[in-house]
């Protein structure tokens, strides 16, 4: 990637050749981790890049084009059709964004206003911004097993790749919105959650490694309501080496506040 030759871009982290952390890394995982503030990720392995942002605007799309075409199962109109409704949150994350600045806050009222509405609307589209994010960039790779101490991790929790496997396609058909699997970094391990809904069953302190849509637009294009045969897609897909190097440098978060309080 253009003017990145001192440091590398994976998933939603910058890393340096040498493999520290620096302080952004640190400031962006805990945004990560928290699932509702400004993240911004750059996907190498997706060739991911970003035009520069219009005045007052903070989310800037990221170029996805170059998974279309290029996947095992997932046809090119399926994927260009989904990053026209990720270019919607990027789109509705800004304009909530604005109006914010000016809403009227002399009407606020926990059952109904519109500084309730927006707020509650704006972490539905800014998450909707962030998973479509993790999701695009974990593609573009050739499924199979991962390695290293990602594979070790994974068999740690689930027993073997396997059943891991099986556990993601059962889990995949069982929520609503997404499967998301990532670093527990309260308690310093893989873990696993499934949400509805962008904005509903999120987790603090949890950073995205693997994040597999399960909404019917991520396949309808292609499988109609058949999700057993898009999940199969979706594993030959996997790019295992950004998810393995997100690991990486999410391992070296801090394990929550309260370490260091």
């Amino acid at each position: 990637m253009a003017g990145k030759s001192e440091k590398e871009i994976i998933g939603n982290f910058e890393v340096s050749k040498a493999g520290l952390v620096t302080r952004r890394e640190i400031l962006t995982m805990g945004a990560v981790a928290a699932a509702g503030a400004l993240v911004t990720p750059a996907l190498a392995a997706a060739g991911a890049a970003s035009a520069p942002a219009p005045a007052g605007e903070l989310y800037v799309a990221k170029d996805f084009s170059g998974l279309q075409g290029k996947l095992d199962g997932l046809s090119a109109s399926q994927i260009e059709q989904h990053i026209k409704l990720y270019k919607g949150y990027i789109g509705k994350s800004n304009e909530l964004r604005s109006k914010l600045k000016d809403v009227d806050l002399s009407t606020a009222n926990a059952t109904y206003s519109a500084v309730r509405e927006m707020l509650v609307e704006q972490s539905f589209a800014v998450n909707g911004v962030i998973y479509h994010e993790f999701y695009f960039g974990n593609l573009g790779g050739k499924g199979g097993d991962p390695s290293g101490e990602l594979k070790s991790a994974l068999e740690e929790r689930w027993g073997s790749i396997a059943k891991f496997n099986d556990f993601l396609k059962a889990a995949g058909k069982s929520v609503r919105g997404w499967v998301v699997i990532g670093f527990n970094t309260r308690g310093g391990f893989i873990d696993s959650f499934g949400l509805d809904s962008h904005n509903i069953g999120s987790p603090a302190n949890f950073v995205p490694l693997l994040v597999l849509d399960v909404y019917e637009h991520a396949y309808m294009v292609d499988y109609g309501i058949d999700r057993a045969k898009y999940l199969d897609a979706f594993l030959k897909n996997i790019d295992w080496d950004v998810v393995g190097k997100r690991f990486s440098i999410a391992r070296k978060h801090p394990m929550g506040a309260e370490a260091t309080i």
